[in-house]
């Protein structure tokens, strides 16, 4: 059963995340349709790419699947984790990729925003890096790809204290 549902129309990629079923969790098969959306998008020339949920739920995505993260005292997202393949690959993609944000972004999900060209939420989105929470060093990487795109008050806000 797909974990994503894949939509080209009018020169416009739609990757929607469908698998609410696990908060649209982002497991290493649900990254692998998602970069295969984007590597058919490519071929196809897209002018952008819209990531969304596809159901208007209480959640875009809890972020990196827990059960998948590396065992401790290793880095928490390594360079070939699926997760940081996922965010390279929407930094490179040559058209915009844009967030459509409904519900609560956690964890990694939010850095897979921040990646993003564009992001457009509803007056029910929140962002909560929520590893903290878990006892979970963030990686270096995703701290920094908050830095680059936040003002420094609001990273520390949602590192420090994990809420939305």
């Amino acid at each position: 059963m797909p974990l994503i549902r894949t939509e080209l129309a009018d020169c416009i990629g739609w990757i929607a995340f469908d698998n609410y079923a696990k908060r649209n969790v982002l497991s290493a098969p649900l990254i692998a349709e998602v970069l295969a959306a984007l590597d058919s998008f490519r071929k196809e020339s897209v002018r952008a790419v819209i990531v969304r949920s596809a159901v208007q739920e209480k959640v875009w995505s809890a972020g990196h699947d827990v059960e998948e993260l590396p065992k401790a005292d290793l880095d928490p997202l390594p360079y070939d984790d699926p997760l940081e393949q996922l965010l390279r690959a929407v930094k490179d993609f040559p058209a915009p990729v844009i967030a459509m944000v409904q519900g609560s972004v956690c964890g990694g999900a939010c850095d897979l925003v921040m990646a993003c060209d564009m992001v457009f939420g509803d007056e029910t989105c929140s962002f909560a890096i929520t590893p903290a929470k878990i006892g979970l060093p963030y990686n270096l990487a995703g701290f920094l790809n908050f830095m680059s795109r936040l003002p420094l008050a609001v990273v520390k806000e949602m590192f420090f204290t994990a809420e939305p």
